[in-house]
């Protein structure tokens, strides 16, 4: 009977763990702020997704590129041909 007490604390305790982790890590993962920031998909600086040229690659693939990235890509391009 005491083991079986002691094993539903134990339970317990373990679900209450693994929910404060959960919450801790959703709460880490929102910075104020960076609701509307996106990563450079070729030199992964941050940037306002305003600053950004979207493209979707397959069905849900994001992909964003900045403007210096996109200039230089355009100026390779053009050395080539």
């Amino acid at each position: 009977m005491t083991l079986s007490i002691l094993a539903g604390l134990f339970l317990l305790f373990l679900v209450a763990i693994i929910f404060y982790g959960y919450g801790f890590v959703l709460k880490s993962s929102r910075r104020p702020g960076t609701e509307n920031m996106e990563q450079c998909s070729l030199c992964r600086n941050s940037f306002n997704k305003r600053a950004l040229v979207e493209r979707e690659i397959g069905d849900y693939k994001l992909m964003y590129f900045c403007k210096s990235c996109i200039t230089s890509l355009h100026d390779a391009a053009a050395r080539i041909h």
